[in-house]
């Protein structure tokens, strides 16, 4: 079983990232949502999204799978 934690940290500056991620990479806010917390984070990308895997190399990003 994975360890899933809830990231509560979310107020207006975070939005107006999660905007500006989904416009720059063409995400839907949903997806941009997963950017934004990896980017933040410096997590690695786990998606078999190919649009999501282009933004997030894009972004610099390193990607689990692909």
């Amino acid at each position: 079983m994975l360890p899933i934690k809830a990231d509560m940290f979310i107020g207006p500056d975070t939005i107006e990232r999660l905007c500006s991620l989904a416009r720059e990479y063409s995400l839907s806010t949903y997806d941009a949502t997963y950017l934004e917390l990896v980017l933040r984070k410096g997590l690695r990308l786990a998606t078999l999204d190919q649009n999501l895997q282009s933004a997030g190399r894009k972004a610099g990003v390193r990607i689990l799978w692909g």
